[in-house]
């Protein structure tokens, strides 16, 4: 892909010929708590591009006494490996000389707060999908799937029972006897209905509440917010009818590659801005009987989002959508002629109902989950020298960008748990 340059043309509001304030107004603030979680590692250079955790498992306990005079049989150590193999992530903004030397603003000074600030919310988003991937969920209401939440909030009941199941399962806490927790501010306002809850949050005064978004202890939990964490809304079902803003169409056309008279097909949007899945489709059905064998798919129009289409030939036999295209753009028709691999990513858990919505909190104990840097290259800022070179001769422009050799990865599901609900606040998506 060409570089895309940040010309004067695009800066050309900040520069002279109208008074422009000395001051730039704000991004809005994410809370990025996620990484104070993850146990952290560091991958020695020289030593590949694979990280290998290794625990060594509990003996199990004598059954009985030793038999006078007779040794006992020996028994084996077990180990638990976990593997990560780190993988390259980078940004790059090209920044023009004359953009650079005409505006009021230090546009170099704000390419590199910015590539950095994407980097960290590249992390955020990163450890939060690796976490999407745990097992341990605790759905409110005493549902047991996504599609079954309605209108159940979050309580202090529901959180009880999700300590308790850390306890359970032995997950060491955090710090002392609490563990950490994060939850979005819809569940926070949620909670504070709860007059305990709030009185816990108004004695919990401290610095910490500046630094890290802390809400306060709460039933065994030291609770931050973030309004950076996956959430959902539930859209219409793609069907025969042109596309909208949020469902798409579904369309038979001649083909031979699917066997089954239906195909199901989901759709999701994901933000364009943070790439994070935000629209979940309810399931569509597409007759696909004779002479028609291939489907059509016309995305959404709506603009804010690219969209992964997930599709399931049921006479395949498992019934599950697997992921057919990756990030098409709005208003694009995709025609699908080849049944997805059944290794294939699976469509994320459906929603109950369209304009349904449903948050993420997670409840860890130490060492869920770990995150591991190359040494040597971990996040590194470059900037380009000005003044010319071979391949810019006239200096027409700097470079400025970020780079890491990173990954994340599970340790244990058992010591950390994801609670999903929905909430009397919305999510407020585009």
């Amino acid at each position: 892909m060409p570089d895309v340059m940040t010309q004067y043309s695009t800066v050309s509001a900040d520069t002279p010929g109208r008074y422009v304030a000395r001051r730039t107004y704000e991004l809005a603030e994410r809370n990025m708590v996620l990484g104070r979680y993850a146990t952290r590692y560091q991958l020695p250079q020289r030593m590949s591009t694979t990280l290998r955790a290794v625990r060594v498992g509990r003996l199990n306990l004598p059954t009985g006494p030793l038999t006078e005079g007779v040794a006992p049989d020996s028994v084996a150590l077990s180990i638990t490996n976990a593997d990560v193999t780190l993988q390259q992530w980078g940004i790059v903004v090209l920044l023009t000389d004359i953009a650079e030397i005409t505006t009021v603003h230090p546009m170099l000074r704000a390419a590199i707060e910015r590539t950095a600030l994407a980097m960290a919310e590249m992390f955020e988003r990163e450890m939060a999908e690796t976490l999407m991937a745990g097992t341990s969920v605790t759905f409110a209401g005493s549902q047991t799937t996504r599609a079954g939440l309605t209108a159940n909030d979050a309580s202090t009941g529901e959180l009880i029972g999700v300590v308790t199941a850390l306890r359970r399962r032995g997950a060491i806490p955090i710090r002392g006897t609490l563990y950490g927790g994060c939850m979005p501010p819809q569940v926070e306002a949620d909670m504070m209905d709860e007059a305990a809850f709030q009185n816990a949050v108004a004695r919990g005064q401290d610095l910490e509440r500046l630094d890290f978004a802390k809400i306060g202890n709460w039933m065994g939990v030291e609770w931050v917010r973030s309004n950076f964490l996956p959430f959902f809304r539930g859209v219409a079902a793609p069907d025969g009818v042109a596309a909208t803003a949020t469902k798409a169409q579904l369309t038979a056309i001649a083909g031979a590659t699917w066997t089954g008279a239906a195909v199901t097909v989901v759709v999701v949007g994901r933000a364009t801005a943070s790439d994070y899945e935000r629209l979940i489709s309810l399931q569509g059905t597409l007759d696909n009987t004779a002479p028609n064998g291939n489907i059509r798919v016309a995305t959404p129009t709506g603009t804010a989002y690219v969209y992964d289409i997930y599709v399931s030939d049921t006479a395949a036999g498992t019934g599950t959508n697997r992921l057919a295209a990756s990030r098409v753009a709005n208003t694009t028709t995709r025609d699908l002629t080849a049944l997805p691999a059944g290794t294939a990513a699976a469509a994320p858990a459906l929603i109950r109902a369209a304009a349904d919505e449903v948050f993420v909190t997670w409840v860890f104990g130490r060492d869920a989950f770990g995150r591991v840097e190359l040494d040597g290259m971990s996040l590194q800022s470059y900037l380009t020298p000005a003044g010319a070179s071979y391949s810019n001769p006239l200096a027409q422009g700097r470079k400025i960008g970020n780079k890491v050799m990173w990954n994340s990865w599970l340790l244990d599901n058992d010591f950390f748990e994801r609670f999903e609900s929905n909430a009397d606040y919305p999510a407020g998506l585009p």
